[in-house]
């Protein structure tokens, strides 16, 4: 009897229904179209986090596929963007030529659909947003596909100066865009406070909440004489729809948006539409109504809503709701829940703290003696992601991402170059990218979030020092800090908070990191983070361990050759910090057969974990049961040392005869790399050493090791444990000793000394570690260096990136004897250090001076932002 009346009724309201408001209707489905298009796109985005590229892909040419068969208007430029963003990852991770050419290729639609849609938008006056005008989400994707474009042809090194130019342009018409964006939204808080108080309170009250459709009033939120039934079709079908993008936009947020499938629509036994106490409000969302299997209790009474009143749409309007029944094909039921992931895990274990709850906008502002308090639960933290509209998460989160790279890559810029394009008001703050890269990372549960974090990964743990947390206070070392904030589970984060992660980003990256492994757990990148995270942490064994069980597991599998690349790369490096030669060697030229990033180099590489494990077996650090075994290692390993130094120069470009048409340097362009130019100097030397010895093999003619020297630069000297560190001392004086064949050169003997003095320094020596530093290296090129006369020094010769790195390392010397007693003077008398290492590196271009500026400028900043907090 129900059901007929609501038949008549919904008859009734076709013909009552005022032009206009079927209008009006009209916008509000191309709204949620918009809306529900950009959360398809943030679960594709999700796959390729979860190595499941190629299902992203497919889901995303599949709504574009649907888009066309539709003939709809409706602007879709946010899938070009996705496919970019997903091809700017496997890009920047390999810098393989083709994938940068299809990254370029599909970011650049991307900037033309999204300036093209953005003013379809403008045009028709549709709001997708209760803050921000027309067209401003397409305006956030449009400058996010121009920055990653920019960043991809900047990475590109067979582009010339003109596309170099351009790129800079594309940096400064996305920094425009951002810049003005992120003010709006600093203008905007406050509204944004009060829509989010707004919409708590409607969900709490009504059945659904309209965050995602701006000037749509609900039903049950209206006068009694406007909520008649007259408007019950649309507006059934539009709380229906508004249903789909929750359930979408929970799932996503809980981390169960990539698992396995579930059907959306299932049938539930629905409560009683009359006894509103049935149906609990938006705000019961947390751990208890997520648990795997479960619908949430408004999802389920919202399902039931709609079905009930199915029967009152056409076939017609069935249809077009299949877009939205679709979407939902590939939500997981079997994960745990975001609130529900293993931070207790041993190797990445966040700090035990107690929380407590505050203003959302607020967060923690200070801690007692045992605790730091946090902002939210870890409920609560989640829930607050729900009640933010989809589009306007994206702006805000698209923006503090991107301005944040944006910041931190023009910061990184050489100084003469950044001079430049200061003057034209485009120059960069790495103190403020980092604080939104950190916010972004800590608040974003979608694919900006974990960009973000990935950022911050690479600055804080990759082979690459950026930031130089060697500069420590006395007191406010990791060791020292007893007080963490829990940060896995925010949804807000104060600026207080920001500064104290910020002054040790260590304690805080592995409590993101965990949270990021527990929701893609199939994608060896985060795995790889976590060993580069222990490393750091001086847990190589740990590391290796966790890198090497993984691809040992049959069971597992790396679909992307980017990420299978970095992280045999990775554990070959760690191999070679615990002097465990072969199982380094044989990475090393694993990667011949996965990745094209420089041939040359892993050859050398190869070789010279070869020759150092024949030299051991020769001091007799490593030793076999009888001496036939022991003669036959020698043998096989001077062999194989012999075989892959000889061959690596031969695949450097333009010098090798094997480097013909084969893909080699950055981008694939065939141009010398900076350990290309390694190579060919240290395989020269060898070379001229054996015409002068002709009675000596090729490995004989080898000064300083060639793979302690390789390590340093991959932060080795920092990375290595005690006994590690105590072989490495061992084994430098190897040249220098009774085992060498040849006379130690001067310039062999200031390389030997400097990575001495260093791994002194790193065992605990640190005065004797740098009076070597002074008396057999600084000494021999500083010519004049006193207080009142110009500081002068020699000419580069030999290892030309040893005279600009031995005078930063003396910066970290003075740090370390100093800065207990007088911190200020300790900082004064660094930053001159490496204001003279500056110095020497600024003369020009020479091999690794990008990788050795970028060690100063590091420092350099580190050091004035410790004098900011004395």
């Amino acid at each position: 009897m129900l059901k007929g009346f609501r038949k008549k009724a919904s008859l009734l309201s076709l013909s009552l229904q005022p032009e206009e408001t079927l209008e009006q209707h009209d916008r509000y489905h191309k709204v949620l179209r918009q809306v529900r298009d950009f959360e398809i796109a943030l679960q594709a985005m999700d796959f390729l986090l979860d190595d499941r590229g190629d299902q992203g892909t497919d889901l995303l040419k599949t709504e574009v596929e649907r888009h066309k068969k539709a003939h709809l208007k409706v602007p879709a430029a946010i899938f070009p963007l996705a496919l970019g963003v997903m091809e700017f990852i496997e890009a920047t991770l390999g810098f393989e030529t083709e994938v940068m050419n299809r990254a370029h290729h599909t970011l650049s639609e991307a900037e033309e659909a999204s300036l093209s849609h953005s003013k379809y938008n403008q045009k028709i006056h549709l709001s997708t947003s209760h803050i921000y005008p027309p067209g401003t989400e397409f305006q956030v994707t449009y400058a996010e596909s121009t920055l990653l474009n920019a960043l991809v042809m900047l990475l590109h090194e067979n582009n010339g100066m003109m596309e170099q130019a351009k790129a800079l342009f594309k940096l400064r018409r996305a920094y425009q865009i951002l810049d003005a964006t992120f003010k709006k939204i600093k203008e905007s808080e406050g509204l944004f406070n009060h829509n989010l108080a707004k919409f708590r309170k409607q969900a709490d009250a009504s059945l659904v909440s309209s965050v995602d459709l701006p000037g749509y009033d609900i039903p049950s939120a209206r006068s009694s004489s406007n909520s008649s039934l007259s408007s019950l079709p649309e507006d059934v079908k539009l709380m229906r729809d508004m249903e789909q993008i929750y359930k979408m936009r929970k799932a996503r947020i809980e981390g169960t948006g990539v698992s396995s499938q579930v059907d959306l629509f299932a049938q539930l036994s629905s409560p009683s539409l009359s006894s509103k106490s049935s149906l609990p409000s938006f705000q019961d969302t947390g751990a208890q109504s997520s648990r795997p299997g479960t619908m949430s209790p408004p999802v389920a009474a919202n399902a039931a809503f709609t079905r009930k009143n199915n029967e009152s749409l056409s076939e017609e309007e069935a249809a077009d709701n299949d877009e939205f029944s679709d979407a939902g094909d590939s939500f997981a039921v079997s994960n745990p829940t975001m609130n529900e992931y293993p931070g207790n895990r041993e190797s990445l274990t966040p700090p035990t703290t107690q929380f407590g709850s505050i203003s959302i906008n607020e967060g923690a502002k200070g801690s007692s003696a045992g605790s730091i308090v946090t902002g939210e639960s870890s409920t609560g933290g989640s829930n607050a992601h729900l009640y933010v509209s989809t589009i306007d998460e994206f702006i805000h989160s698209g923006v503090q991402l991107c301005f944040g790279i944006l910041q931190v890559v023009l910061s990184l810029i050489p100084p003469a170059i950044g001079k430049v394009l200061s003057i034209v008001g485009f120059k960069g703050d790495r103190e403020t990218g980092l604080r939104m890269l950190w916010r972004t990372a800590i608040t974003a549960r979608n694919i900006h979030g974990e960009l973000a974090l990935l950022c911050l990964l690479v600055f804080y743990d990759g082979p690459i020092q950026f930031i130089d947390v060697g500069f420590q206070l006395p007191g406010h070392e990791d060791s020292n800090i007893s007080d963490v904030l829990l940060i896995s589970e925010r949804s807000s984060i104060s600026d207080e908070e920001l500064t104290l992660i910020i002054r040790n980003p260590n304690l805080y990256t592995k409590q993101i990191l965990a949270k990021a492994r527990h929701l893609f757990p199939h994608n060896a990148l985060w795995l790889l983070q976590e060993g580069r995270m222990l490393a750091a942490q001086n847990n190589i064994h740990k590391a290796i361990d966790l890198m090497q069980s993984f691809t040992d597991d049959s069971e597992t599998k790396i679909n992307m050759e980017q990420v299978e690349a970095l992280l045999t790369f990775d554990r070959a490096m760690l191999y070679a910090f615990v002097h465990n030669y072969e199982n380094a060697a044989r990475d090393f030229l694993r990667l011949l057969e996965i990745n094209s990033w420089s041939l040359a180099v892993y050859l050398f590489f190869a070789g010279s974990c070869y020759l150092e494990q024949w030299r051991m077996i020769q001091v007799g650090e490593v030793k076999y049961d009888t001496p036939k075994e022991t003669e036959d290692k020698l043998a096989y390993f001077a062999k194989k040392a012999d075989h892959y130094l000889k061959l690596a120069p031969t695949y450097v470009p333009g010098h090798g005869h094997n480097a013909t048409r084969k893909k080699g340097g950055i981008g694939g362009s065939n141009k010398q790399m900076p350990f290309d130019k390694f190579v060919l100097r240290k395989t020269k030397c060898i070379e001229e050493t054996q015409r002068k010895n002709p009675n000596l093999t090729y490995i004989e003619c080898v000064g300083t090791s060639l793979i302690h020297e390789l390590v340093y630069f991959w932060n080795g000297y920092n990375r290595m444990t005690f006994e590690d560190l105590q072989i490495l001392n061992r084994m430098l004086k190897f040249s220098a000793g009774e085992h060498a064949k040849i006379t130690e050169t001067f310039d062999e003997k200031m390389t030997r000394n400097f990575f001495e003095s260093i791994t002194l320094r790193q065992l605990g020596d640190v005065k004797t570690g740098l009076a070597q530093l002074d008396t057999e290296v600084i000494s021999k090129y500083v010519v004049q260096d006193s207080a009142n006369a110009p500081f002068k020094f020699t000419k580069m010769t030999y290892s030309p990136y040893l005279y600009p790195t031995a005078l930063y390392e003396k910066a970290m010397f003075v740090w370390l004897l100093k800065s207990g007693d007088d911190p200020l003077r300790a900082i004064n008398e660094s930053v001159s250090w490496l204001r003279k290492a500056e110095t020497t590196s600024d003369i020009g271009d020479y091999e690794l001076s990008n990788r050795t500026s970028m060690r100063i400028k590091a420092a350099s900043e580190r050091l004035e932002l410790l004098k900011d907090q004395l």
